[in-house]
């Protein structure tokens, strides 16, 4: 079990290991009553070094994107050897009347229940505690990966025994067990998330994509209301 006593930044700047590149991932905030949960992702293509930039909306409750919540800035040619934070500044403005309507506060990040650190392993089995509601988790993550090179793609979902303060246990599947992710290679829990009341959980993955000079990062997360 472990206590963390620290805020999710506002952006995550991850450190490189690989040939590709990696998405910085951006915390936009829950709506006050936690029911929906803003990310965004930002970086520079290894290849070609043309900026990207996405921001999705998502029903924590549904597990799936808000309708009309998704929008992306696509590596292009009038995106080339420009800063990816800027073309992630410009997104946020085109989102920005959106993310008003839904009420969604960037000040309002959530508490860290789990950071997963640079230099651990990829865990297959999480635990950790909810200090403040006094929730103990079990987290066991479940990935399959079929084929090679750029055949590859990959299943990912995560199986969570919740023990309350009373001891009453509740068992959750969360993602979409059956759905391959054409490209993905492998998965990694790095953040799980909750709001303020504690009844939503966000669980930030890592997607590890197949690229012709190596693997890149982006991200992807994992709801559900409690």
């Amino acid at each position: 079990m472990r206590k963390f006593g620290i805020m999710i930044l506002c952006a995550v700047s991850m450190i490189s290991l690989y040939a590709g590149d990696v998405a910085n991932f951006v915390n936009l905030g829950f709506s006050p009553d936690g029911t929906r949960f803003v990310f965004g992702q930002y970086g520079v293509t290894d290849s070609e070094y043309r900026a990207y930039a996405d921001i999705f909306c998502v029903d924590v409750a549904k597990d799936d994107f808000m309708p009309k919540g998704r929008f992306s800035t696509a590596p292009s040619a009038a995106t080339a050897e420009t800063d990816g934070k800027g073309v992630f500044a410009a997104l946020q403005n085109t989102a920005a009347s959106f993310l008003k309507k839904q009420g969604v506060d960037s000040s309002a990040q959530g508490r860290a229940l789990y950071v997963q650190a640079e230099d651990e392993p990829k865990l297959k089995n999480i635990s950790f505690r909810d200090f403040e509601t006094g929730s103990a988790f079990e987290v066991v993550v479940h990935c399959l990966s079929e084929g090679a090179g750029a055949n590859v793609q990959s299943s990912f979902y995560l199986s969570v025994t919740m023990t309350a303060p009373d001891g009453k246990v509740s068992v959750k599947t969360i993602g979409l067990p059956g759905f391959k992710r054409t490209g993905v290679k492998d998965y990694l829990v790095r953040r799980i998330l909750t709001d303020a009341s504690g009844k939503s959980l966000v669980f930030v993955i890592e997607k590890e994509q197949y690229e012709t000079k190596g693997s890149s990062i982006r991200f992807m997360v994992e709801t559900v209301r409690l």
